[in-house]
């Protein structure tokens, strides 16, 4: 098949699907979350874009016969958490109640080299478990891949404005403009413990006035 039929193909019978196998995964994540008592700030669904996806395939040069094989983000979710915390918290769930596509899948959060300041995310290409698509309302994502970005909001925050001006730019970026973006990474990953500690800290506080109360009432 060349390009346009593909993208006929998809826009025509694939596009509703794959937008239904994203709606899906966030309605299952969130009643995951919900069950463990993680409040995520949003958790966001999407579809490939047609035109994205034209523009990958032609980017690498390949056109693929079957998009459900080579093609791993037409649908995705991105769940945005307020603390890294949270991000610790809700990853392990991924990994537990999803098949994982490990071979592309990724923890940006490990860089090889401790100095490299960057991008900061954990991006997971999921199934749904053979269980789950036993099903009816699973049954229809056999072997459809679901791509999960896991992210707090300062690390969402870099990402969004970093892709708007880098990724996007026509040219390549002046060492100066990356290294200014690595900078900003890095304070931002400052930022991100900052506010983890203050959490720690007020947890802290609350724990202290509650067992205060509670030690006035057996007195009493």
């Amino acid at each position: 098949m060349n390009v346009d039929e593909v993208m006929k193909k998809y826009v025509s019978e694939q596009r509703d699907t794959y937008r239904l196998l994203s709606e899906k995964t966030k309605e299952f994540l969130s009643s995951i979350l919900s069950s463990e008592g993680i409040v995520p700030h949003s958790i966001t669904t999407r579809e490939k874009n047609p035109e994205e996806l034209r523009e990958k395939i032609t980017r690498e040069g390949e056109v693929p016969d079957a998009l459900v094989n080579c093609i791993r983000d037409l649908a995705g979710v991105r769940i945005i958490a307020y603390f890294t915390s949270d991000v610790d918290k809700i990853v392990p769930l991924i990994e537990k109640e999803f098949n994982i596509d490990s071979g592309h899948s990724m923890d940006k959060r490990l860089s090889s080299d401790p100095a490299i300041f960057g991008y900061a995310s954990v991006h997971f290409v999921v199934e749904f478990r053979p269980e789950m698509l036993k099903l009816p309302e699973y049954a229809l994502f056999d072997k459809m891949k679901c791509e999960i970005q896991v992210r707090t909001i300062l690390q969402h925050a870099w990402a969004e404005i970093e892709h708007d001006i880098v990724y996007k730019s026509p040219g390549e970026i002046p060492f100066r403009v990356r290294r200014r973006f690595a900078c900003l990474a890095g304070l931002l990953e400052i930022a991100d413990r900052e506010f983890e500690s203050l959490r720690q800290d007020e947890m802290a506080v609350r724990q202290a006035i509650q067992s205060r109360i509670k030690k006035v009432k057996i007195d009493i």
